[in-house]
């Protein structure tokens, strides 16, 4: 069963996202202690982007919390930038990431 697709209308443009799902963080070939969020994001042209959220380890909290706020973090972070074709970790991180203390 596919997730829905959410609308969402931000300063930045208009998108769509869906949940893809979570794995280990991994940056420049390292394991981080965090967990990416992953949600496919399209914008109003059409292109899609995938967009890790980074939860850091240290944010305990049962796994359906953890989805809604890092769902909250995409949208937060979509309020100030714009997706980009081939963006780097650290770029999205930066704008995506939650940090440590919630």
């Amino acid at each position: 069963m596919q997730p829905a697709w959410m609308k969402v209308i931000t300063a930045t443009g208009r998108y769509e996202y869906q949940f893809q799902g979570s794995g280990p963080t991994v940056r420049s070939g390292r394991y981080e202690p965090a967990r990416d969020f992953l949600f496919l994001v399209m914008d109003e042209a059409g292109w899609l982007y995938r967009i890790p959220v980074r939860v850091p380890d240290a944010l305990i909290a049962p796994a359906e919390e953890l989805l809604q706020r890092a769902e909250a973090q995409l949208r937060a972070g979509l309020e100030k930038f714009r997706p980009r074709p081939n963006a780097p970790y650290p770029e999205l991180d930066q704008h995506f990431a939650l940090a440590p203390d919630g």
